[in-house]
C-alpha cells in the first residue's frame, strides 16, 4: 500500500504542475489583452488649413534664374564686334594671338568712309606712300606693302588686283598685324587686310543714303535686305558715285546681289 500511495502522490504532483502552468499562461494572456484594451490609439495629426491671402496682400514668388546666351546683334547696330573670321574660321578675337583691329559697317557709315584707303587711316600700324595712279598699292602695314605682296583679301580669298576699292558692300574690315603665313601662305611679315562683304540676314531692313558736295560730287548708296523664308534671305547693295574733283574725275558704280539659305539666328 505504501508503494501505491507514492505513485498516487507523483501523479497528483504532475497534475498540479500542469495546472499551475496552464493558470500562469491564462493569467499572462489576460494581462496582455487588458493592456491592449487599456492603451488608447494615437491621435492622427491634422494640418491646419492655410488661410487664403487677402486681396490687398502682396504675393511673394520663388526666385527664378534663367541662364541663356544673348543673341548677336544683326545689321548696323554695333560699333564693335568680339568675333572675326580672319583666322579661317568664325572665332573670338581674344583667341587669336596676333593684334587685330575690326572696323564694323556702323563705324564706316558713321565716319562717312567711301574707300578702303580712307578706312585704313583710322587704324594703327598703317602708313601710305606716294603713287602715280591713286590705287591701293601704296598701303603699308608695319612698313611692308600689302598690295604688292598679296596681303589684301576679300572674304579670306586673295585680292591682288590694283583698283579703287569702295566700301559700299563691306560688312567690316579686319586688320591683322604680324606674320600670317600659317593661315594665308605667301605674304609679308607686316600682316593682312581682310575685306568682309555683306551677307543676307533674317530681318527686313532697307536703307538709302545720298550725299552731295562741292566740285559736282554726288554719291548714292542703297542697302536692301529682305527675309524670304524661315531660314533664307536676299540682299542687294548698289552704289553710284560721280565727281569732277578738280579734273580728276570720279565715275564709278556697283551692284552686289546676294542670297543665302540655311541661316539660323545666332546662339
Amino acid at each position: 500500500m505504501a508503494h501505491d500511495h507514492s505513485k498516487y502522490s507523483n501523479a497528483l504532483s504532475a497534475k498540479n504542475g500542469k495546472f499551475r502552468l496552464s493558470a500562469l499562461a491564462l493569467a499572462v494572456a489576460s494581462a496582455t489583452g487588458a493592456l491592449a484594451q487599456s492603451t488608447p490609439a494615437a491621435p492622427i495629426a491634422e494640418t491646419a488649413p492655410v488661410p487664403p491671402p487677402s486681396p490687398g496682400e502682396a504675393k511673394s514668388l520663388k526666385q527664378v534664374t534663367v541662364t541663356e546666351k544673348a543673341d548677336e546683334v544683326q545689321g548696323k547696330d554695333s560699333l564693335q564686334t568680339t568675333r572675326t573670321g580672319v583666322g579661317k574660321g568664325n572665332q573670338d578675337i581674344r583667341d587669336i594671338p596676333q593684334s587685330i583691329s575690326v572696323m564694323t559697317e556702323k563705324l564706316l557709315d558713321d565716319r562717312k568712309i567711301d574707300t578702303l584707303k580712307q578706312a585704313l587711316h583710322h587704324t594703327a600700324g598703317i602708313s601710305f606712300a606716294a603713287t602715280e595712279n591713286g590705287t591701293d598699292q601704296d598701303i603699308r602695314l608695319r612698313g611692308f606693302p600689302i598690295a604688292s605682296t598679296g596681303d589684301l583679301f576679300v572674304d579670306g580669298m586673295r585680292d591682288p588686283s590694283q583698283y579703287d576699292r569702295d566700301v559700299f558692300n563691306y560688312d567690316r574690315i579686319e586688320v591683322m598685324r604680324g606674320s600670317a603665313s600659317m593661315l594665308f601662305g605667301r605674304g609679308s611679315t607686316g600682316g593682312i587686310v581682310n575685306q568682309v562683304t555683306k551677307k543676307p540676314f533674317l530681318a527686313d531692313q532697307n536703307e538709302l543714303i545720298g550725299t552731295a558736295g562741292s566740285r559736282q560730287y554726288y554719291r548714292a548708296t542703297g542697302d536692301f535686305n529682305m527675309r524670304t523664308g524661315e531660314d533664307s534671305a536676299a540682299r542687294l547693295n548698289v552704289m553710284i558715285n560721280k565727281a569732277d574733283n578738280g579734273g580728276a574725275k570720279i565715275d564709278k558704280s556697283g551692284v552686289a546681289p546676294g542670297f543665302s539659305w540655311g541661316n539660323r539666328y545666332p546662339g
